[in-house]
């Protein structure tokens, strides 16, 4: 082969190759975008039993917490994760941790509620609850959490399930983290990402497809 052809083959092998790449980003790039179609939105008040944050194996857990908001009706289109309403109001109750009684105190409200993935078949989608800000303190101990919280909402069942390990994979992730932390003998530290476990009855016959 001469000097010129092969030269030729390399560069077309090349030209290929970019051409796959780059319709291979596409798809990647579009499935970021969602349209979420809301219906039997409106202003909702929701219901936990046992909520439990955990970090690094030590726990705070409330025997109950409230919610309240709207959700939005109608189709939001835009980049994960879609906002699809509000949290406005939210409470706990009964909490306890390692060092005794916690107290917990809600910043910064209302937050927002968004949609973070496709819904799947079983009528699930992923969400997150971001612009998070709660200080937790009990004795000895203090610190704050920021950040967004993971979890899905079940269109059958109609509740809002934060949990780490969501069943819908999300386009974006959440995360939580600690700060402000004073005492705690080194069991919560600086920079540390807990995780949050609750099942949110909401009041409304909310429904919320994503594709």
């Amino acid at each position: 082969m001469t000097m010129r052809k092969r030269a030729g083959s390399v560069l077309f092998t090349a030209a290929a190759a970019a051409a796959l790449m780059g319709m291979s980003v596409v798809p990647a790039l579009a499935s970021t975008h969602l349209t979420v179609k809301v219906s039997g939105g409106g202003s909702y008040t929701a219901k936990a039993g046992k909520t439990v944050l955990t970090d690094n194996g030590v726990s705070v857990t409330c025997t109950s917490s409230k919610a309240s908001g709207k959700i939005a009706n109608g189709t939001h289109r835009g980049t994960a994760p879609v906002k699809v309403g509000t949290a406005a109001k939210l409470s706990f109750s009964s909490c306890s941790g390692p060092l005794g009684a916690v107290t917990t105190v809600i910043h910064s409200t209302p937050y927002t509620v968004s949609a973070n993935s496709k819904t799947n078949r079983k009528g699930q989608t992923d969400a997150i609850i971001a612009k998070v800000n709660v200080s937790v303190s009990m004795t000895g101990c203090s610190f704050v959490v920021t950040g967004s919280a993971s979890g899905f909402y079940n269109n059958k069942t109609h509740t809002l399930n934060m949990t780490p390990k969501p069943p819908v994979k999300p386009l974006k992730k959440a995360q939580l983290t600690v700060g402000n932390v004073v005492g705690c003998a080194t069991l919560v530290k600086n920079g540390d990402h807990p995780t949050y476990v609750a099942t949110y009855k909401i009041s409304r016959r909310t429904v919320i497809k994503s594709r």
